[in-house]
């Protein structure tokens, strides 16, 4: 009996330590981004009737507050100057953009961006990269906190 209770002492001890094992994905910490941002927007278009690519570019800014929602201001000459409210979920930013043209639709869109839609991004202080990416056409906003 003495020699079984040698082998189950170093199992249960190890089974016993395993739970104290600290991780550090922690699904209950999302680092939201909030303050005020700065940096460029790039949009990637492909063409479909050349098949080629057209870039726009814009430097903008970007006021973020959970309270408050979003302000996109700076460069306007291809982004619009708008304000909405975002939910951050850790992998995605849902933007509601209360400025959107009633008559947008998707064959009928703005003539300026609006940051609306649901975005992939990352957040590491002070670095946040927003993006979304489709068949024919994408938006990435790399952005640094003031």
């Amino acid at each position: 009996m003495k020699r079984k209770l040698n082998y189950l002492f170093p199992i249960l001890l190890l089974l016993g330590t395993a739970g104290c094992v600290k991780t550090s994905n922690d699904p209950s910490t999302i680092d939201i981004p909030v303050g005020n941002f700065t940096g460029q927007f790039t949009r990637i278009h492909l063409n479909p009737n050349t098949n080629k690519l057209d870039t726009i570019k814009a430097n903008i800014t970007l006021n973020m507050g959970t309270a408050t929602g979003y302000v996109v201001g700076g460069d306007t000459t291809n982004h619009a100057a708008s304000y909405g409210s975002y939910v951050v979920d850790g992998q995605n930013i849902a933007f509601s953009d209360h400025t959107l043209p009633s008559t947008t639709t998707i064959t009928t869109p703005p003539v300026k961006i609006h940051l609306n839609g649901i975005y992939q991004y990352q957040y590491a202080p002070p670095v946040l990269q927003i993006g979304v990416q489709n068949d024919t056409i994408s938006f990435f906003y790399n952005l640094i906190a003031k």
